[in-house]
């Protein structure tokens, strides 16, 4: 089932559940409060009543003949406003009253039981001679004589909770009137609700179509961003992942594809030399074998390269940590690196702090290789007659290597690809001149391991500076 439907399903449900609900509370309400109305009006009649029924009993002594009282009563009144009514002269004549109005207006029934709680009188008959219990009688109003309760008198509701016919009439117009208003605030939350509904669906509906595209290969899909902030916000995160997609796919083919020309150049070179040598024409000699080793040598190198890189991208590059003097293993390195900047000479200066630098926490042999890198980097893009610096420094928290040189420098725009795997800023150039574009990449990942930064500039030399920071502390 879809989700719109679903969630139409329950709105139909709430919008149900709650307009019904509803309608039966207010509705029991309304027929509570209108007994209470009604209750109370039969109440301040028999509060009428019991001054009426006190004077009979006062004079009675007793309530032989009550039946019969109640029942002359609406004819008692009649004659006595009748008999005031001609009795009145002078004044302008009084409309006559009807009888029938008169008894209509005085039909209630009405109940009186004596101090016992015997029903002595009731105007409907039924109830005479019987016993009333005391909670029923509770709710009567006592009838006193010289301060002493002789009776009790119910009328109307306090006998019966049922109701009149013309109170049925009045709760079934109630009723109506409910259950049209309860249908028509049903009909218009459902309607909000489903507009509510399609606001939400149609943005999640579009992300559904994009994520299958997305399964199916396609990474150019995008999503449009409407809807609440939340679905905004949902889909730019889905446009930011599917770009970051793209971008991972390219590199991905892109690091294959340069993979792919970086093994296949050495590899031809081997092949095309020992076939040469197999055919002929070239000799078997010690440097023909040589030439064939070096680039087994650039070969091994490469593999290496590219096994480092998928060790530290599966997380499976492990740190020896141990104190390591930064100041030393770039002496070291320098000296590897001599007899290179010598041939083509260049000179390469291993600047001694002023201060002593503190130990880091690292594995020497991996922060080794990010020193052979950036030297290697430098010793190539550094022309003859050029200089290469070298120099190292600390403050209170971080100790900094920077590697200069006099070479061509880094564009601007290239300082924060170079550290890109197999990028170049020349990629016309060979690798033999060029590099391969995985050195930098390597050095960045280790330096990263560490928990340190590398960034590229200027150099006050006029080329590139590299400079890499590292935390200070000893080995944990």
């Amino acid at each position: 089932m879809k989700l719109r439907t679903r969630l139409l399903a329950v709105l139909l449900a709430v919008s149900l559940v709650g307009t019904g609900t509803s309608f039966l509370l207010v509705r029991l309400q309304a027929e509570h409060l209108f007994r209470s109305f009604l209750f109370s009006g039969d109440s301040k009649k028999a509060e009428l009543y019991t001054s009426i029924l006190g004077d009979y009993y006062a004079e009675k002594r007793a309530w032989t003949g009550v039946q019969a009282f109640l029942s002359d009563i609406p004819h008692l009144a009649f004659a006595m406003l009748d008999s005031r009514i001609h009795e009145r002269t002078g004044e302008k004549p009084i409309p006559a009253i009807r009888y029938e109005s008169l008894e209509g207006f005085m039909a209630d029934r009405i109940v009186v039981a004596d101090a016992d709680g015997f029903v002595v009188a009731d105007t409907a008959g039924k109830l005479v001679g019987t016993h009333h219990p005391p909670r029923h009688l509770a709710m009567g109003a006592a009838v006193m004589v010289n301060f002493r309760r002789v009776g009790t008198v119910l009328v109307g509701s306090m006998i019966d909770s049922s109701l009149t016919d013309q109170g049925e009439a009045f709760l079934r117009t109630v009723t109506d009137s409910l259950a049209i208003a309860a249908l028509i605030s049903g009909l218009l939350a459902f309607v909000l609700g489903l507009v509510f509904t399609v606001r939400i669906t149609g943005p999640v509906s579009s992300l559904r179509k994009a994520v299958e595209r997305v399964a199916a290969g396609d990474l150019e899909a995008r999503v449009p961003l409407a809807g609440d902030e939340e679905i905004r916000a949902l889909s730019s995160s889905f446009n930011a992942m599917t770009g970051e997609l793209r971008a991972l796919e390219e590199a991905k083919r892109r690091i294959i594809a340069d993979s792919a020309h970086e093994l296949r150049t050495p590899v031809t070179l081997i092949r095309g030399t020992i076939e040469a040598m197999l055919d002929g024409i070239y000799p078997t000699d010690r440097a023909t074998l040589e030439s064939v080793h070096e680039e087994t040598v650039r070969l091994a190198r490469l593999i290496e390269m590219l096994r480092e890189l998928e060790s530290i991208d599966s997380g499976t590059l492990v740190l020896e940590r141990e104190s390591v003097d930064l100041a030393e293993l770039a002496r070291k390195t320098g000296t590897i690196f001599g007899n290179e900047a010598r041939a083509k000479g260049i000179s390469l200066e291993i600047v001694e702090p002023g201060l002593s630098v503190p130990p880091v926490s690292g594995d020497s042999l991996r922060l080794g290789e990010v020193f052979y890198n950036l030297l290697s980097n430098a010793v190539r893009h550094t022309p003859e007659g050029g200089r290469i610096r070298v120099s190292v420094r600390s403050d209170a928290s971080r100790a900094a290597v920077r590697v200069e040189d006099s070479g061509p420098g880094i564009p601007i725009p290239e300082r924060g690809r170079i550290f890109e795997r197999f990028y170049r800023l020349d990629r016309s150039r060979s690798a033999g001149s060029g590099g391969r574009g995985l050195g930098l990449s390597i050095a960045r990942e280790i330096v990263l391991a560490h928990g340190g930064a590398i960034t590229a500039g200027n150099s006050e030399l006029g080329g590139a500076s590299l400079e890499f920071t590292l935390p200070l502390g000893e080995p944990t």
